[in-house]
């Protein structure tokens, strides 16, 4: 080969190596601009979120000022988002009630300054998880694992599991049990029961009302979804029959329990304290979208009958 010839390969090589080279400095100078922009986004929509929240509590107290007696699902408040333009930015802010679940937290009753087992509320928990076919065994696991994991006591129940367990050399998570109230739902997923239940399906009906053992169904938000829940309050569970009456409930909606109870031929198997035509739990769900991104904040909110509100929980997906 003639000296031309390799410097001509020489050249060749080196366009090449530099096209490579060139080529990887865009793609890490496009992943920085992104991962950039991606941090400006982030960190000035937590600030629209937070003032979102805002104004999603305001409508909140303002509208269920007038829904003194019922609110139904039909309502403008659980049924009409609002919309609004930031920039490229869109912001939705929603209203949806979180009174329509199993308060895992309502097992416990607060007496004398100790959290002690609610027996009703156990016995409820069982009718609904059997609806959901789990079988016994697994569900005598999970409300002895539930109890042991708030309960102040080191001594486990039949199914359950205290402080040895956890901290045992077998356990991957190394940590006390809680001796308190649930926070949130997720915190169930250290229990060993939890672990060999497929997550979604067992906790789809179920939720953590942090720190609090209150437990509220509003029959006039009730839809096909919380079939098996209303179910579980009867003694004879016709499936079809309790679905179909939730769709037919009145169009203003029931005025009170009593009315609502009288729809179902067969009495009810679980004191109607928790049954109300109205609801004072609800989450007000924040999102804001640019494009392919967006950040959205769940805010758990309880509004007590003065109609003053109390921010139970904050949950970021950023």
């Amino acid at each position: 080969m003639n000296k031309s010839g390799v410097i001509l390969i020489t050249v060749l090589l080196v366009v090449m190596i530099m096209s490579v080279i060139s080529t990887q400095i865009s793609k890490t100078f496009m992943l920085s601009l992104q991962r950039e922009a991606y941090m400006d986004f982030s960190n000035t929509s937590q600030q629209v979120l937070i003032s979102a929240e805002a104004i999603a509590i305001k409508r909140l107290k303002e509208e269920m000022s007038s829904y003194s007696l019922k609110l139904r699902a039909e309502d403008p408040l659980l049924k009409n988002s609002m919309f609004y333009q930031i920039g490229s930015s869109t912001l939705e802010i929603s209203v949806k009630d979180a009174s329509n679940c199993f308060n895992l937290n309502s097992l416990f009753v607060l007496k004398q300054g100790k959290y002690i087992i609610n027996e009703s509320q156990q016995e409820w928990l069982r009718r609904f998880l059997r609806l959901k076919l789990i079988d016994e065994i697994n569900i005598e696991s999970l409300i002895d694992q539930l109890i042991d994991w708030v309960d102040k006591n080191n001594q486990p129940r039949n199914y359950g599991a205290e402080d040895y367990f956890y901290t045992g050399p077998a356990s991957p998570i190394k940590q006390f049990t809680a001796k308190r109230l649930f926070a949130q739902l997720s915190e169930i997923k250290v229990l060993p029961i939890v672990s060999q239940l497929e997550f979604y399906n067992l906790t789809e009906g179920l939720c953590i009302i942090p720190h609090s053992t209150r437990q509220n169904i509003n029959i006039n938000s009730l839809n096909s979804e919380h079939t098996l829940l209303l179910a579980s309050f009867f003694s004879e569970n016709n499936l079809e029959y309790i679905e179909y009456k939730i769709q037919d409930r009145p169009e203003e909606g029931y005025d009170s329990v009593t009315s609502f109870v009288k729809n179902f031929p067969d009495s009810l198997n679980y004191p109607r304290q928790v049954l109300s035509a109205n609801s004072s739990t609800f989450q007000l769900i924040s999102r804001l979208q640019n494009e392919n991104i967006y950040t959205e904040l769940k805010t758990l909110v309880i509004l007590d009958t003065s109609n003053q509100s109390k921010v139970l929980s904050r949950d970021f997906t950023l």
